[in-house]
């Protein structure tokens, strides 16, 4: 998992959030290289209830550009995003049978090239495939993979 993960932190100007294994919109696992100022306007905003991202990855499965969901994005989420710096973005929804992954992508300078649309998919795939059955894990055998956030943080700060 760590390795799936430092391939997208090795991409320069993009920063990512990803849930894994969600179920009633809660993840099994969360990873966010997001910058901490948008991650706590999000939060304190509720943006998670109205995002068109969100609810384009619920509902469908493939890859989205954020640009295709701005007509229905009422609430302006794309607009904050983009004052964050997340100009352009794309979402990656992965699902079976009982749960759903979730990866946001974005970057400042330009749309998300082709070849990196193909990582963000490769790596949700592995990554969704990956934990397979982790939910039943006890939460002490789950804590490494939780604490991989914090190391992906660190190593995608400047």
């Amino acid at each position: 998992m760590d390795y799936q993960l430092q391939r997208l932190v090795a991409v320069p100007d993009w920063c990512f959030a990803i849930g894994l294994r969600i179920r009633f919109n809660h993840p099994l696992l969360l990873y966010q290289t997001y910058p901490e100022d948008w991650i706590a306007h999000y939060a304190r905003n509720g943006l998670l209830f109205v995002d068109p991202a969100v609810g384009w990855g619920m509902a469908n499965s493939g890859i989205c550009d954020w640009k295709d969901l701005v007509a229905g994005d009422a609430a302006g989420v794309l607009e904050q995003a983009a004052g964050y710096g997340l100009r352009h973005g794309i979402v990656v929804s992965v699902a079976d049978m009982t749960t759903r992954s979730l990866g946001f992508f974005a970057g400042s300078q330009a749309p998300i090239a082709g070849h990196l649309r193909s990582l963000a998919q490769e790596v949700m795939i592995s990554l969704h495939d990956g934990t397979e059955g982790m939910s039943e894990m006890a939460p002490s055998d789950l804590a490494p993979f939780i604490a991989l956030n914090d190391r992906l943080r660190g190593a995608a700060s400047p």
